[in-house]
C-alpha cells in the first residue's frame, strides 16, 4: 500500500510539475518568441526580406507607426478583417526587428472623436459603411522626431502582394530624409500634358511619377543645359527628340565624371503619336535616339526598327465596327521570366514587363564597355520597320508576314566599363539663339569667349567606369501598359499588373548605389497556383476530350437524323411503321449517347475530386489518426512492460 501511495503521489507531483512547466514555457515564449515563425512558402512570402532588415537597421531616430483600424469594418466585411490581421502581424514584425526604433500604436477611432479627427488630419481615408454617415478607417500614419510624416490612406486587399514594399518604403522615407535626386529630361508629359489641358482634357500625371516621388526627389531640369547640376545623383532621360549638341555634351561629361544615367529611347513612341498638337505646329516626333552618345558608350539602337516577338505577343482586337477578332500583335510584348535577366540586381526580382513597339539594342564592334542585356525577346522574333506601326497598323498583316530570325533581341541593357567622350574634337561651338546673328570674325568670337564663365575642363576618358541603363521603349511608362487605376471615394488607387515601374525604380536605386528596396518589389502573391491540380486537369482533358468530342458529334448527327425523319421538305409529318421503329431506335441511341457524354464529363474531374479528398483527409484527419495510432502503440508497449515487471516480481 505504501508503494502504491508513493507512486500515486509521485504521479500527481509529476503532473503538477508538468503543468507548471507548460505554463512557464508559454509565458516565456509569449515574451520572447512572439514573432518567431517558420515560413514554408516557396518564395518565403511571410519573411521580411534583406532589404527590409537593412532599412530597419538604418533607423537612427524613433518612428511612430499609428495603425488606424475600425473593428466595425472587419465585422461587416470579413475580407478586410482578415487582411487587417495580416497588416497587424506585419507591423508587429517590423517593430520587433527595429530594436526599439519603431513604436506601434493600434487605434480604433470612435465616431466623432478626437482620434477620428487626428486620423483625418493625417490624411487617412474614411469610408462610410451605411447611410448613418459613420466613417471607418483602415490606414497607417507614421511620423519621426522631426515631424515628417508618411501615410497609407487605406490598405487595399488588392495590394497585398505589395504590402511589405509599401511599409518599407514608408519607413525608409522617414529614416532617410535625404532622397536620391533624379534629374529628369523628357519630351513626354510625364507630369501631365499641358496641351491636353488647354483643350479641356484632364492634366493627369503618369502613375509612374506617383510611384517614384515617395522614393526619390524627381526634379525636371529641362532640355537646354550647359551642365548637369552636381547634386543630381541619377540623370533620367525619356524620349529625347530634340537634344542639342550642347545638352548632349553636358550629359557626356556628367557620365564620364561618374554620374549615372537611365535613358529611355524609342523608335516609335505611341505616346508621342497620341498627343494633341497645338494649332499650326507639327505633331511631336515619334522616334528618339542618342546615337552619338550611345556609340561612345559602346552600343547602338538599330535605326527605325522595332522588335517583334510571336511568342511574347499580346492578343488584341483587330476587328472593326463592333466585330471581335482576337489577333496576336507581335509589336506589343508581354515579357515573362524567361525574357528577364535574373543575374543583374536591377532585373533579378522582376516577373513581367510590358512593352509596345520597342527598339533593338546591340553592342558595337570593338567596344570596351560591358553590354549586359536586362530584357530580351525570345528566339521567335524579328525586326520590323517602324514605319509599319505608324498610325493604324495592320495587326493581322504583321502576324501573317512574320518571319522569325531565330535570335534574341535586346530591349533593355546595363552598360558598364571604360568609355571615351563622344566629342573628341572638344566642346561643341556655341549655337546662335533665335534672332541673334552669329559672330562675324575671330575677334568677336574671342571677345564672346572671354566674357563667358570658365567651364570645367573636358574629360576625354571616363574618370571611373561608366554606369548607364538604357531601355529602347518609352511607351512602357504609359499607364495603360502596366497599371490599372480606379477611384476609391475620391482617392486614386493604382494596382500594377506588370513590373514596369519596378524596373525604373530598381535602376535608379542601383545606379544611385542603394539596393535596400530591390528585394521587395516583386515577391509574388500568396495566391499560389495549384500546380498538381492543374497537371491533373490537363491530363484529364487530354484523356477525355477526344472521346467527348466524338460523342458530341454523334449526338448532333443523331438529332439531325431524327429531324430529317420527322418531316418532309414541306414540313409535314410523314411517318410510317418502319420509320416509327427507326425513329424510336434513334431516340434510344440519343439517350444512350447523352448518358455516355455525362459519364465522360463526370470522369473528367474524377482525379481532381480524389486529390481533394486526400488533401482534406491529410489536413483534417491525418494528424489525429496518427496521434491515436501512436497513443495505442505506446499504451501497448507500456502494458507489455507492466506485465514483464509483474512476471519478474
Amino acid at each position: 500500500m505504501k508503494l502504491f501511495a508513493s507512486r500515486s503521489a509521485a504521479a500527481i507531483l509529476a503532473l503538477v510539475c508538468a503543468i507548471i512547466l507548460l505554463v512557464g514555457i508559454n509565458v516565456v515564449a509569449d515574451g520572447t518568441l512572439r514573432s518567431a515563425r517558420a515560413d514554408l512558402t516557396q518564395q518565403h512570402l511571410y519573411t521580411l526580406s534583406s532589404g527590409s532588415r537593412a532599412t530597419l537597421a538604418k533607423i537612427d531616430e524613433p518612428i511612430t507607426l499609428r495603425f488606424y483600424y475600425s473593428k466595425k469594418l472587419g465585422d461587416e466585411v470579413p475580407t478586410y478583417g482578415l487582411y487587417a490581421q495580416r497588416v497587424r502581424e506585419m507591423l508587429e514584425e517590423y517593430t520587433s526587428l527595429a530594436k526599439g526604433k519603431l513604436q506601434l500604436q493600434i487605434i480604433d477611432p470612435p465616431a466623432y472623436s478626437a482620434e477620428e479627427d487626428r486620423a483625418t488630419a493625417f490624411g487617412l481615408q474614411g469610408v462610410p459603411l451605411d447611410q448613418s454617415g459613420e466613417q471607418v478607417y483602415f490606414g497607417l500614419a507614421a511620423t519621426n522626431s522631426t515631424d515628417d510624416q508618411q501615410v497609407i490612406p487605406f490598405f487595399q486587399p488588392e495590394r497585398e502582394r505589395f504590402l511589405e514594399y509599401d511599409l518599407t518604403k514608408l519607413v525608409l522615407a522617414l529614416a532617410k530624409p535625404k532622397k536620391t535626386v533624379v534629374g529628369l529630361i523628357t519630351d513626354l508629359p510625364l507630369e501631365g500634358d499641358y496641351m491636353a489641358a488647354m483643350q479641356g482634357q484632364p492634366m493627369q500625371p503618369f502613375a509612374i511619377m506617383a510611384q517614384l516621388r515617395p522614393l526619390f526627389e524627381v526634379r525636371t531640369i529641362g532640355s537646354d543645359l550647359d551642365k548637369i547640376a552636381p547634386d543630381i545623383d541619377v540623370l533620367w532621360i525619356v524620349h529625347p527628340t530634340h537634344l542639342s549638341d550642347k545638352t548632349q555634351y553636358a550629359v557626356d561629361q556628367f557620365v564620364l565624371r561618374g554620374g549615372r544615367a537611365l535613358v529611355f529611347v524609342d523608335p516609335n513612341s505611341e505616346i508621342a503619336q497620341a498627343r494633341p498638337s497645338q494649332m499650326g505646329q507639327m505633331p511631336q516626333q515619334s522616334s528618339s535616339n542618342l546615337d552619338k552618345l550611345f556609340k561612345a558608350w559602346g552600343f547602338e539602337m538599330v535605326p527605325n526598327m522595332v522588335a517583334g516577338d510571336r511568342r511574347a505577343a499580346r492578343k488584341v482586337n483587330a476587328g472593326g465596327y463592333g466585330k471581335v477578332q482576337p489577333v496576336d500583335y507581335v509589336a506589343w510584348l508581354t515579357l515573362k521570366a524567361a525574357n528577364i535577366n535574373k543575374d543583374d540586381i536591377i532585373s533579378a526580382a522582376l516577373t513581367q514587363i510590358n512593352m509596345a513597339s520597342a527598339g533593338v539594342l546591340q553592342p558595337v564592334e570593338g567596344a570596351k564597355t560591358k553590354f549586359e542585356p536586362l530584357i530580351s525577346t525570345s528566339t521567335d522574333s524579328e525586326q520590323i520597320p517602324a514605319e509599319k506601326l505608324v498610325g493604324m497598323p495592320d495587326v493581322a498583316g504583321l502576324l501573317h508576314d512574320f518571319k522569325p530570325d531565330n535570335k534574341k533581341l535586346t530591349l533593355a541593357a546595363h552598360i558598364t566599363g571604360p568609355a571615351a567622350t563622344a566629342f573628341p574634337d572638344g566642346p561643341p561651338k556655341a549655337e546662335a539663339k533665335p534672332g541673334e546673328d552669329p559672330p562675324k570674325d575671330d575677334k568677336a568670337a574671342a571677345d564672346a569667349k572671354s566674357d563667358a564663365k570658365p567651364s570645367d575642363p573636358q574629360l576625354k576618358e571616363a574618370a571611373q567606369p561608366i554606369n548607364v541603363v538604357v531601355v529602347a521603349d518609352s511607351d512602357m511608362l504609359a499607364d495603360r501598359f502596366w497599371v490599372q487605376t480606379s477611384d476609391f471615394f475620391g482617392q486614386r488607387v493604382a494596382v500594377p499588373n506588370a513590373n514596369n515601374a519596378d524596373l525604373v525604380a530598381n535602376a535608379i536605386e542601383v545606379l544611385a548605389g542603394g539596393n535596400d528596396l530591390i528585394s521587395l518589389r516583386s515577391r509574388g502573391t500568396s495566391a499560389r497556383p495549384f500546380e498538381v491540380v492543374q497537371t491533373l486537369q490537363r491530363d484529364a482533358d487530354n484523356r477525355y476530350s477526344a472521346q467527348e468530342k466524338e460523342l458530341q458529334d454523334k449526338l448532333k448527327d443523331t438529332q439531325a437524323k431524327i429531324k430529317d425523319l420527322q418531316s418532309d421538305k414541306s414540313g409535314n409529318v410523314v411517318l410510317n411503321a418502319e420509320q416509327t421503329t427507326t425513329l424510336d431506335n434513334f431516340r434510344k441511341e440519343m439517350v444512350q449517347t447523352r448518358q455516355q457524354l455525362r459519364d465522360v464529363q463526370l470522369r473528367l474531374n474524377q482525379d481532381i475530386r480524389r486529390l481533394k479528398s486526400r488533401l482534406v483527409f491529410a489536413d483534417v484527419a491525418l494528424i489525429p489518426v496518427l496521434l491515436v495510432i501512436v497513443a495505442i502503440i505506446l499504451g501497448i508497449v507500456r502494458l507489455q512492460r507492466r506485465k514483464r515487471r509483474a512476471v519478474h516480481g
